[in-house]
């Protein structure tokens, strides 16, 4: 391969991402749906010892309190932008399921691939 078409191709690639790096608004929309999901799994991890007496009740509390996650997102999330990509950093707690951490979540391509979650 010669040297101007592995530089077109660089170039088209980070173009490309450039073009599809996902702006804050889509990250957040993607955490409150993410952390909604691990809140969820956190009280099917409590409920093992009592069941399904405690999995409904913990479940229907995370739906009632999701509309204020975006909030906490919005307050708590720091965004590096690289051009091509983001680098999203969340600090996020849900006290209903005793559940807090930092989520880091890469943006690229108009996706996000979280590779660190509480």
């Amino acid at each position: 391969m010669k040297v101007w078409q592995l530089l077109a191709i660089v170039l088209g690639v980070g173009g490309l991402g450039l073009l599809t790096n996902p702006d804050r608004d889509a990250y957040e929309t993607y955490a409150v749906d993410r952390v909604s999901s691990l809140a969820r799994d956190q009280c099917d991890r409590a409920a093992a010892g009592l069941g399904i007496l405690i999995q409904g009740p913990c479940r229907a509390a995370i739906e009632t309190y999701k509309p204020q996650i975006r909030p906490l997102l919005s307050v708590t999330t720091s965004r590096q932008n690289l051009l091509m990509f983001s680098i999203y950093r969340s600090d996020i707690s849900v006290p209903i399921v005793n559940f807090d951490g930092r989520f880091e979540s890469i943006g690229i391509f108009n996706n996000f691939f979280t590779y660190k979650t509480p």
